[in-house]
């Protein structure tokens, strides 16, 4: 982010800023100074739901989260790192399982989750860094049978 590191906190702790940003995402709200209500839509009609809440973490450059609720076991680490004045590298490391088995089977040998989370990472750092939306290209489903392109 072309930010200084406690710019680049302050802007991302404050979801309401940039939330209408996300592509997929149907509900995305800080419930209290610590949780925040998460959903979004998947394929094949999957509804990933869950609640995260901020953990206490030894470094004041991270945020460590983990889900409380909802359809998905969700815990990860944001950190923060100056890179130079300005100019704040944010590293995002998520794990994740979906608690429906049909979707976890699903999502293991399609990936779609994983393409959801980079899309809207993309869209959210085109909002930080001031340019125009990224196109976002379909995500192939079955890809078995698209055609081969030489």
């Amino acid at each position: 982010m072309s930010q200084s590191l406690e710019e680049s906190k302050a802007r991302l702790s404050s979801i309401q800023s940039y939330r209408r940003r996300f592509l997929m995402v149907t509900k995305a709200t800080v419930t209290s100074s610590k949780t925040v209500d998460f959903s979004f839509r998947g394929p094949f009609g999957f509804e990933g739901r869950t609640v995260l809440l901020a953990l206490d973490t030894e470094s004041p450059d991270e945020v460590a989260f983990e889900s409380v609720g909802g359809n998905m076991n969700v815990m990860g680490l944001i950190d923060f790192t100056e890179v130079r004045p300005h100019c704040t590298e944010v590293t995002l490391a998520v794990h994740y399982e979906i608690r429906n088995r049909f979707f976890a089977w699903l999502d293991r040998r399609l990936h779609f989750v994983d393409a959801f989370v980079t899309s809207e990472l993309r869209s959210i750092r085109a909002h930080f860094e001031g340019i125009a939306a990224p196109y976002v290209e379909p995500v192939s489903i079955l890809p078995v049978f698209e055609t081969a392109v030489a």
